[in-house]
């Protein structure tokens, strides 16, 4: 499950300028984590746990932010 906002309000606005055509929706958000996000940033996931589903789900983890700093390259260990 995935409780962060701005994720949540990525897809509203996909869903708002394709007029509720959620496929379309969806392929915006993958594209914009996985192609951009994933290839040019470090992504993080944050995780944690809600009361609500704490007890009730085999896993009870969801992801409840991001962060993505710049992706920076080690050349060496000095």
């Amino acid at each position: 499950m995935i409780e962060d906002w701005e994720i949540g309000q990525l897809y509203w606005n996909c869903l708002a300028r394709y007029e509720g055509d959620e496929t379309k929706a969806v392929q915006d958000v993958r594209k914009k984590y996985f192609d951009e996000f994933a290839k040019t940033k470090d992504l993080y996931l944050f995780l944690g746990t809600s009361k609500l589903h704490h007890l009730t789900g085999k896993n009870p983890f969801m992801i409840i932010g991001t962060f993505h700093p710049k992706l920076e390259i080690q050349q060496s260990l000095f």
